[in-house]
């Protein structure tokens, strides 16, 4: 029995692909803002500092 090309296998890599891509995309956003939150927070009160760090906290532990 020879084996050939598997129907479909372009077209489910492309969509694993495209899934990946959101992923990567997601956690850069995440990432950013937890970057942005904290830069802002230095500045400001320590409460808000706190939010910073945890918001940082929950990005890492999602990933």
């Amino acid at each position: 029995m020879t084996r050939g090309k598997r129907r479909g296998a372009r077209r489910i890599r492309a969509l694993q692909r495209v899934r990946d891509k959101a992923l990567r995309q997601r956690e850069n956003r995440r990432a950013g803002l937890a970057r942005r939150l904290g830069r802002r927070a230095e500045r400001a009160r320590p409460w808000l500092q706190f939010i910073a760090d945890l918001t940082a906290l929950l990005a890492k532990l999602v990933r």
